[in-house]
């Protein structure tokens, strides 16, 4: 199914997938008991990290829809800090695979993980055919692989989240979750108190050697089939002018995936 519209962006260096599920059948339970149209009481000592994200889940359309998805592609435009700008299209499967297509102009940037290599072809980068990545950015590409997000399960995966309390967004409240990687890793998730929307990322990242903090707003959330989804998103790197800015047109769920598109290209044929 598609939903069209204006639309949507991505963190940089990781894709902020937004799919975050139950931790336990404790919190379904929570979740099922909590309506997702009540603001929240900041105050209140009853809330809890995974009561928060009980709400998320109820709001965004429910435990079973979220673990029905098994394919996403969103498809629309980026503008880079430089303000140049192109065609972007982002596509998912589970378990663990992402590809994201970039044109800009003639030029063509792709990332793609299949669940055991991270590759590129970057000509900005000297790339002219795919490689695998180094470390450091294939951990980024392979996080933003994981459909569900870092909060599904975190303990399972060696995530840490605990909550830290009540921050602005985007001008509004919204519960910040810490959430710290198995490799000590630290980010930060903004929930709307009020709309139980993901409204904000934050993290830093040492990017060729120099420590970078980001930050990425996630905005205009619509519905598609049963489940919402920000349509558009900005990111800006802290000390460093301009933000990248991605709109998506058309988001699909569940749409046919072949999973050749995943994989690193064989090398051309002389």
């Amino acid at each position: 199914m598609t939903a069209t519209g204006r639309g949507v962006i991505l963190p940089p260096p990781v894709r902020a997938t937004l799919i975050v599920l139950l931790a336990s059948a404790g919190v379904a339970a929570q979740a099922r008991a909590q309506a997702p149209g009540a603001a929240a009481r900041p105050g209140s000592p009853a809330w809890t990290a995974d009561s928060v994200i009980a709400r998320y889940v109820v709001a965004r359309g429910g435990e079973a829809k979220i673990h029905a998805v098994r394919t996403e592609r969103m498809i629309g435009h980026i503008t880079l800090a430089s303000g140049r700008s192109g065609s972007d299209t982002v596509e998912l499967a589970r378990p663990l695979r992402i590809r994201t297509t970039i044109h800009l102009g003639h030029v063509l940037i792709v990332q793609g993980y299949d669940g055991a290599t991270a590759w590129t072809i970057n000509p900005f980068a000297g790339d002219t055919a795919p490689r695998p990545l180094d470390p450091g950015t294939a951990k980024n590409v392979i996080a933003g692989a994981d459909m569900d997000g870092p909060l599904v399960n975190h303990a399972a995966k060696g995530e840490r989240v605990s909550l830290a309390g009540v921050d602005t967004a985007a001008g509004r409240p919204a519960w910040a979750l810490t959430v710290t990687s198995r490799d000590g890793t630290t980010d930060t998730w903004f929930v709307d108190t009020a709309s139980y929307m993901i409204t904000k990322w934050q993290g830093r990242r040492v990017i060729n050697g120099t420590p970078l903090t980001f930050d990425t707003w996630f905005r205009a959330y619509r519905r598609v089939d049963g489940l919402m989804f920000p349509f558009r998103m900005e990111s800006d790197t802290r000390g460093r002018p301009g933000s990248q800015r991605i709109a998506f047109d058309t988001i699909q769920v569940d749409p046919p995936i072949a999973d050749a598109r995943f994989r690193l290209p064989p090398p051309a044929t002389p």
